[in-house]
């Protein structure tokens, strides 16, 4: 608002009370009326305006001062008894306690805006840190990588040569590390997504094509045709993670569903296996016949599907409670929201928290 607007406000409403106070002159029989609408405009002005403590203490003198020699007069006059001038420190009484009110509602909201705003910026350092650490630690990597190769190429014994392959192997974690942390801060800039129509009966039918020869499961798909509108490269980042997450709770001959399907406003993508589900994957000991995979993971899948479906404005569940297996839900908008802060998470605190561990576990 221009400096001159609250001017004019302020001017506009002096010149309100001083019209009211000389209508009085004129017609005596108003001064209740003309009493009253002079505190109660003072308080929507200074509600408006949120006067300095300073202004605000010379009109409210000044108001005590007009109302109450007005009032006084009409006493002196016979046109009101002397309780009458008991108005005067009533409304200023009102007037202080609105005032304290809206004082303290206007800190609050300041210290809310402070915490908004120190969580956003926050919120940005770590990502800046997780993107630029991938960066980082990828070119470091791959050339250890080559040097350890190298180094095991030319080692004489086979036990040699195996103590170079988990080096090798654990560089590979690591660069996978690395890669899945670029995705995720990818995936958190919402502002930057590319909507488009998307396919989802293509996308997971090309899901299934590069997951089936690395996975010797029992791959299902039900996959029809259903357009939405989103970013196909984080969906599928999103997907493929879920996917990962149902190959490594599932062994050779387990099962694992791929479907879509459209609702009236928008669609649900479904990730099902027949493994050993989250809850028994806790208590899995290594004992045994083997369950799993048993790799170990890292949390970032939970994290990347949240992202992505989060940034189209849609929700996550994972459902275990079953005799076994797990699925895991996606549910999208047909159009994602426009640029700005992602909705938060559907549901109460505490299954968000337990979808969250259970998905981490997974990972």
């Amino acid at each position: 608002m221009p400096a001159e607007h609250p001017r004019l406000v302020f001017a506009g409403w002096v010149l309100f009370v001083a019209c009211s106070q000389l209508l009085l002159l004129a017609v005596p029989g108003l001064e209740t009326v003309a009493f009253h609408l002079v505190w109660i405009s003072m308080s929507i002005v200074y509600g408006v305006q949120n006067w300095s403590a300073r202004r605000m203490v010379v009109v409210l003198t000044a108001v005590i001062l007009v109302t109450g020699t007005v009032l006084g007069g009409f006493v002196a006059q016979g046109h009101a008894a002397w309780d009458e001038l008991a108005e005067v420190p009533l409304m200023a009484l009102v007037f202080l306690a609105m005032v304290w009110h809206v004082r303290r509602r206007a800190a609050a909201l300041a210290e809310t805006q402070s915490l908004v705003e120190r969580e956003r910026r926050a919120q940005e350092v770590k990502e800046l840190f997780v993107r630029n650490c991938s960066h980082e630690m990828r070119t470091p990597i791959t050339v250890a990588r080559c040097y350890a190769e190298m180094v095991r190429n030319e080692l004489p014994t086979p036990e040699s040569k195996e103590d170079l392959d988990v080096v090798v192997d654990e560089l590979d974690k690591l660069g996978g590390l690395a890669g899945r942390l670029l995705v995720l801060a990818d995936a958190y800039e919402s502002a930057e997504f590319e909507r488009c129509p998307v396919d989802l009966g293509s996308l997971l039918q090309r899901t299934v094509q590069r997951w089936r020869p690395a996975s010797d499961r029992d791959w299902i798909l039900d996959a029809p045709s259903v357009l939405m509108e989103g970013d196909e490269a984080r969906l599928e980042a999103a997907l493929d993670a879920l996917v990962e997450n149902a190959v490594k709770f599932t062994v050779e001959g387990d099962a694992i569903v791929l479907r879509c399907r459209a609702t009236h406003s928008g669609a649900v993508v479904e990730v099902e296996d027949t493994g050993i589900g989250f809850a028994r994957s806790r208590a899995d000991d290594g004992s045994g016949p083997p369950q799993s995979s048993g790799r170990p993971g890292t949390g970032l899948g939970l994290a990347i599907v949240r992202a992505v479906v989060e940034g189209h404005g849609g929700g996550l569940t994972v459902v275990s409670e079953r005799p076994g297996g797990s699925l895991l839900r996606m549910v999208l908008p047909l159009h994602p929201p426009t640029a700005g802060p992602r909705p938060a998470p559907a549901g109460p605190p505490g299954q968000r928290h337990l979808r969250a561990t259970r998905l981490e576990e997974s990972d």
